[in-house]
């Protein structure tokens, strides 16, 4: 108790002493069916997402994302990754790309993460953004840092910090610097039984007004996941479905905004 009592208070310091003014590479952009179906819990559940999302599963895997949003083909995003946990640093790679020929952006980032012991995790990562704006004009870039903190106190729970872009890069843009967003979350999951799980996230973009999102997953047989949740503002539910064949599985994710109607969300991995 002790111990959950040390881990908590440190979570919460964290989250209350980066609460200033500051913006980073969107979150979202790091795409995952399984957290995208869970009310977009990113920080918490084993993803690319938070640096040390997979320090506790050691989990090697390649896997390739798609992301549709409300059904126009040039807000699509295409993107690959790569974990490779390790004996000595474990390794992550991830690279995407969002938009069509006129404007497109293209994100490649690496993980670094490792168990600090036996039930604290900590992960940074290192990205590097290229825009594209225009034919006409030269192409913006920069690289940016995150950092992720995973925890399980006791069994069964799960603690999650993950500050995205904390060092206040900007972007340079002709003669001024534009701000990148910055994101602060804090989560939790617990494993009320072998086969559900329930999740809980309070995220901060500094730009926007705070965002709470609940998620679950349900396994009625070891092979096939339910999954559901909802964030808001605006109030978005979401849902979805996993299959895990041995060393093959499949993700599909859904949301629907209330005005921008549905986003869908695939992810093909292969584990060895």
């Amino acid at each position: 108790m002790y111990r959950f009592r040390k881990i908590a208070l440190l979570f919460l310091g964290l989250f209350f002493c980066m609460n200033i003014p500051c913006k980073a590479l969107d979150v979202y952009q790091f795409i995952n069916a399984r957290t995208a179906a869970m009310g977009d819990c990113v920080s918490v559940l084993p993803a690319f997402a938070n640096p040390s999302g997979y320090a506790f599963c050691e989990l090697r895997q390649v896997s390739l994302h798609y992301l549709n949003r409300y059904g126009i083909k040039e807000l699509s995003t295409y993107a690959g990754s790569f974990n490779f946990p390790n004996s000595y640093l474990n390794v992550g790679a991830y690279i995407s790309r969002y938009g069509f020929k006129a404007y497109n952006e293209n994100l490649f980032s690496v993980n670094l993460y490792r168990k600090l012991s036996s039930f604290l995790a900590l992960g940074v990562r290192v990205n590097y953004l290229n825009i594209h704006y225009s034919d006409t004009e030269p192409n913006k870039s920069l690289f940016t840092a995150d950092i992720g903190v995973l925890a399980r106190p006791v069994d069964k729970l799960t603690l999650s910090v993950l500050a995205v872009n904390p060092f206040l890069v900007k972007m340079k843009s002709d003669s001024e610097k534009v701000e990148m967003p910055v994101i602060l979350s804090l989560g939790a999951s617990y494993e009320i039984l072998p086969a559900f799980l329930i999740c809980a996230e309070v995220e901060k973009d500094f730009a926007y007004p705070v965002v709470c999102k609940l998620g679950m997953e349900y396994l009625p047989i070891r092979q096939l996941s339910l999954r559901a949740g909802m964030y808001g503002k605006p109030f978005t539910p979401s849902f979805g479905v996993g299959l895990q064949l041995s060393f093959f599985s499949l993700d599909l994710a859904f949301s629907r905004h209330p005005v921008l109607g549905f986003r869908s969300s695939c992810d093909v991995s292969f584990s060895f």
